[in-house]
């Protein structure tokens, strides 16, 4: 109906004069109007149609499109904005305040102790709790992470002495402070030494076709990288393992080197292992022998050689014997 109310009918007129001539019987030149309402429509009809009411949007009121109203008060822009107010206050309550750091225990310690010689002059390792607003409960220190005896107390400036340090001293020492109402607090200070064996095989004896294994272990830090040598000709030779045979093992302070079903021919030989840290390199040979399947019948294969040649001295003495030494019957007689 609108459609049909607001669209000129074809073949009205138009005119062009001013005033109330220009409106119906008017003087004015006339001519087809495409836009006018026709005259024989009701007055009713004629009257301009009120303006359309706007979409109803969020918020606006009842109908099939509208929304509650706590929500259309919140538009598309304040929503994000509100997500990120939010999470720039849990970011803001995660990190620390200004003051964090200050409180923070402040820790000052000697520097770091390297053993060239053994044994070395005695070293005193020393931590000082300069800063701090907790209460301390004690101290202590710890090395590779066990704790000393006899050094816990109650003080911030702590020492501890090593009398005649070796290498079996070097490692990762901490002094530890222990708060009443805070995490603890702990400095480092390494001890360095150059590697040194303390234990390896020195040989190895095996049958062919059994397994074999030997070790190395050692005292020392840093951890040092091990490595494996055989020495043929009197040179040593990086060990391939092209047959699959040999199996090594590192760890921090060991390293194991197994070798399975042992050839005769090949396998027999001096194996060195290789200790190198930032300190210094240190090596050891074990000696490995393969004997032959035949090797457990040795024993037996000698005893049955020592009766065999005693029975042949035996016959061959007795072939021997002079006649005279033959007693005469008649003469007995």
């Amino acid at each position: 109906m609108l459609s049909l109310l607001s669209r000129p009918r074809p073949g009205a007129k138009v005119s062009r004069g001013l005033g109330a001539a220009a409106v119906g019987g008017g003087r004015g030149r006339t001519e087809p109007c495409h836009g006018c309402l026709p005259r024989s429509l009701p007055r009713s009809l004629a009257r301009p149609l009120p303006p359309s009411p706007p979409f109803p949007g969020p918020g606006s009121g009842p109908g099939p499109f509208a929304v509650p109203s706590s929500a259309g008060r919140m538009s598309g822009s304040s929503l994000p904005s509100a997500l990120a107010l939010s999470l720039l206050l849990v970011s803001g309550s995660l990190l620390p305040g200004p003051g964090a750091a200050q409180n923070e225990p402040r820790i000052v310690t000697s520097e770091e102790v390297i053993i060239r010689e053994s044994p070395a002059p005695s070293v005193t390792l020393q931590c000082n709790l300069t800063s701090n607003s907790h209460t301390l409960t004690y101290s202590y220190w710890t090395k590779n992470g066990v704790e000393l005896t006899a050094t816990r107390k109650n003080a911030s400036n702590m020492e501890y002495r090593i009398n005649k340090p070796r290498a079996e001293d070097s490692g990762e020492y901490h002094c530890v402070y222990q708060f009443l109402s805070a995490p603890k607090a702990n400095a480092t200070i390494e001890v360095k030494a150059a590697p040194d064996i303390t234990g390896h095989k020195r040989s190895e004896n095996k049958n062919e076709g059994q397994d074999a294994m030997m070790y190395c272990k050692s005292v020392g830090y840093p951890h040092p990288e091990w490595t494996w040598h055989k020495k043929e000709n009197g040179m040593l030779v990086d060990i391939v393992n092209t047959s699959g045979r040999f199996i090594i093992i590192n760890r921090e302070n060991y390293t194991e080197l197994s070798i399975t079903n042992l050839q005769i021919t090949e396998d027999p030989g001096e194996y060195e292992c290789n200790a190198t840290n930032s300190i210094g390199s240190v090596s050891v040979v074990t000696i490995l022998r393969v004997r032959s399947h035949l090797a457990p019948l040795w024993p037996f294969l000698g005893i049955l050689a020592e009766i065999i040649i005693l029975v042949v001295i035996i016959v061959v003495y007795e072939k021997r014997k002079r006649p005279d030494e033959v007693p005469d019957d008649h003469q007995a007689d």
